[in-house]
Order: C-alpha cells, then sequence, then structure tokens
C-alpha cells in the first residue's frame, strides 16, 4: 500500500490549477470537472454526485475544499459484471480461429457443392445446395422433445454459470490535483454482496493495463477504509487529447483552428473519458453513454 500512500500525499500537496487546459493538453480544472459531472448526471440517471447518493453519509466523507461539498465525486452503483477478462480474451481469441477456419471453405462450382476444409485438408463433409430441402422433416417427434429437453438443459447450466460468475461494482470518479484529470476507483462485490478481494477484482481489469496502470488503493473519500481498485492516471491527459482532437476532426471540415475550438465542449469530457475507461474494464456494463455526444 506504499504507492497509495505515496500518490494521496501527492494529491494533498499538489497546488490546485485553474488554469483551463482540456483542448490543449486534455487536462480539466475542478471547475470543469464540475461542469463536466453535471453533464454527466443530468443526461446519464446511472451517475450521481455524492451528494444525491444515498449510500453516502456525511460523517464518513472526506471532503476535499478546492470542490463543493455536494461535488466531490461521482458515483454509479451494482455495475454487472458477468465475465473476468481472461475469459473474454479466450472467447475472442476462440472467434477468431473459427473465423480463420470459415476462411478455408470453398463452393465447388463445377459440382454446386460446398467443400468444409479444416487445418488445410478437405474433408468429405459436403452440402448440396439442390439437396438442403429433402431431410426437413425427417425428425421424429421424439427426437424433436428430446432437443428441446436438451436446449433446456443447456441455457439452464447457462443462467447458473453467468448467476455464479455475477459480480457486482461501485464506480467512483475523482478529481486528481497532481495530474488534472478525472480518476477512476473501483469497488467490488460478488453474487452473494460481499466483498471481493483485491486479487479478485484485478481479475476484471484488462491484462494490459493490469500490471502497469490499475494498483489497490484504499478509496480515498471515506474516513473508513475501503479497498479499490484505481486507474492510475498518469496518461488520462494524453488520451483525452487524442479522443477530442479526434471528435474534432469528425465533426468540423473547415480548417479554421478557432472554429475547431469551439466545436467540442469541456461539458462532454467525462462522457469521452468513460469510453476511454471501457477499455481497461471492458466486461464491465457500465457505459450507457452511446447517445451522449
Amino acid at each position: 500500500m506504499l504507492r497509495s500512500k505515496l500518490s494521496s500525499l501527492r494529491e494533498y500537496i499538489t497546488p490546485v490549477s485553474n488554469d483551463s487546459q482540456f483542448i490543449k493538453n486534455g487536462t480539466i480544472t475542478p471547475d470543469e470537472f464540475v461542469i463536466a459531472g453535471n453533464y454527466l448526471t443530468d443526461k446519464f440517471v446511472t451517475w450521481s454526485w455524492n451528494s444525491n447518493d444515498s449510500e453516502v453519509s456525511e460523517k464518513n466523507l472526506k471532503t476535499r475544499s478546492f470542490l463543493p461539498k455536494e461535488h466531490q465525486f461521482l458515483v454509479t452503483r451494482k455495475v454487472v459484471c458477468y465475465k473476468r477478462c481472461d475469459v473474454l480474451n479466450k472467447e475472442e481469441q476462440e472467434e477468431g480461429k473459427k473465423g480463420d477456419l470459415a476462411k478455408k471453405d470453398e463452393f465447388d462450382e463445377e459440382n454446386n457443392v460446398w467443400v468444409v476444409k479444416t487445418s488445410g485438408e478437405e474433408t468429405d463433409k459436403k452440402v448440396n445446395s439442390e439437396d438442403n430441402n429433402d431431410n426437413d422433416n425427417e425428425y421424429s417427434l421424439e427426437e424433436l422433445e428430446l432437443e428441446d429437453d436438451e436446449d433446456d438443459t443447456d441455457s439452464l447450466s447457462e443462467d447458473l454459470k453467468d448467476t455464479l460468475n455475477k459480480r457486482y461494482y461501485d464506480l467512483y470518479i475523482l478529481y486528481s490535483t497532481s495530474y488534472k484529470v478525472p480518476k477512476l476507483y473501483l469497488v467490488g462485490y460478488n453474487n452473494e454482496g460481499q466483498p471481493l478481494t483485491p486479487k479478485e477484482m484485478l481479475q476484471d481489469v484488462s491484462p494490459e493495463y493490469r500490471k502497469k496502470t490499475a494498483t489497490i488503493e484504499d478509496l480515498p473519500v471515506f474516513k473508513t477504509k475501503t479497498p479499490s481498485i484505481s486507474i492510475h492516471p498518469c496518461r488520462h491527459g494524453d488520451v483525452m487529447k487524442l479522443l477530442m482532437n479526434r471528435m474534432k476532426e469528425s465533426k468540423v471540415d473547415e480548417e479554421n483552428e478557432e472554429q475547431k475550438d469551439e466545436s467540442i465542449s469541456v461539458d462532454i469530457y467525462l462522457v469521452i473519458f468513460l469510453k476511454f475507461m471501457n477499455s481497461v474494464v471492458p466486461t464491465m456494463q457500465y457505459d450507457f453513454t452511446m447517445d451522449g455526444g
């Protein structure tokens, strides 16, 4: 937890800047954080400020003087997470392999058949397009009922698997004074509502970020200790600048730089930020901001 303590100390001693740089550097001021937060909570009811969250106790709250007491942080609760990131990556790799195999299938125009190839070798599995309809009704009632039973069993097992794998997360967005950008914290629970261990929570962070930018810290907004995952914001400004520049280019066709700057408002900063964070925690179903731009 040494890194956590050093991070907290750095946040405490870094002076607050009110110089607006969100177009130039991808960073924002505390005032701009509030503006962007107001837009997020107005447009998307799943997010709220700490003052409107029923689970936040003022007695347990650590306040920072450079932000209004009612605008200390943003929170959304019980975000569903069905799969671990490693499982998702494995499924994507398997889908990719299936796609490669599918490309090897060929249609034999001379014989009017599909020839299915596996691992570069032709098999005897052929589908005659003229005879496809001959066997449509060759199933007995018993066979059909058996297939229905098997489908129900498979569905039930998948539902049970989803229930056992299901996790929930509370997501907090705070303002980082040391990096002048938002910082995301995540607190996880299993399907029975019990807190996840740090190791378990890291399973839900994309592997490429797991060892580099995801760390375990006590949630800094509460007086009581609440272990969480924090996504280190050292590159947030650079990424946000890149994403906003892309947005400007897609919205404005003219070459006038002043008009380009005016095409992006700080209001939507957190909407873009959440889309960026979705690559860090891809299995969490929190991004309901698709129409927010």
